[in-house]
């Protein structure tokens, strides 16, 4: 459901399509629940390929050699102090949505995959990001998923520290835990049982789901 205050739209869940690595379908899955959809400058090519129909395209426009005529733009000088994801990311907050999800955040440049990651430290709402089968979810306190049995989870904090790390459903299970970003301590754990989840009493951490192809 999408409304209108101010000027500025309310939705439920908000789609970003970015210009990195993702299929037409892989974005069709991510648009399924999507109540506004915005293109990141070049996202707008792989929404465009997905059959997707986007409300607002936001960027600099240095990916696309003619913008759309009939889409709002919301256009920013090529000489800027944030990537176009990250100018996405903070419009689609102002919307105040239940959650973000994103496609195309990782894949095209090193350097832009690794600072959208640490991008998300950021925004203190749900956000899940889609990417060639992962599901990268952002942890602020408490999130289960919708995993089967013998799929991979691994939490890779995106504070310093990350303190009061509960899970359940995990093989390796934390209890009131701490996870460092200077560690990989957390990568690589099986979910073996359900439901599956994790808590944190202090600090952001990404849940990264591999789902294997099991039944429940």
């Amino acid at each position: 459901m999408v409304s209108r205050q101010g000027g500025v739209f309310l939705a439920r869940t908000v789609l970003i399509v970015a210009g990195g690595v993702a299929s037409a379908e892989e974005a069709r899955e991510a648009a399924k629940d999507a109540d506004f959809i915005i293109a990141a400058d070049g996202g707008f090519s792989l929404a465009s390929r997905a059959g997707l129909r986007v409300d607002l395209l936001v960027g600099d426009m240095d990916s696309l050699d003619s913008p759309p005529q009939n889409i709002p733009i919301l256009k920013f000088p090529r000489e800027k102090d944030a990537t176009d994801l990250e100018l996405a990311l903070d419009y689609a907050r102002g919307t105040d949505p239940e959650r973000i999800v994103v496609v195309g955040a990782f894949g095209a440049r090193l350097d832009h995959t690794l600072a959208n990651a640490n991008l998300l430290e950021k925004y203190d709402l749900p956000v899940v990001l889609f990417h060639q089968g992962f599901r990268v979810y952002l942890v602020v306190d408490e999130l289960e998923i919708p995993a089967a049995l013998g799929d991979l989870v691994s939490l890779i904090p995106l504070s310093a520290e990350v303190r009061g790390i509960f899970t359940w459903g995990l093989r390796y299970p934390l209890h009131d835990g701490v996870l460092f970003r200077a560690s990989t301590r957390g990568v690589s754990n099986e979910v073996v049982g359900l439901p599956c989840g994790v808590r944190v009493r202090e600090g952001k951490l990404l849940l990264i789901h591999k789902p294997q192809g099991g039944g429940q």
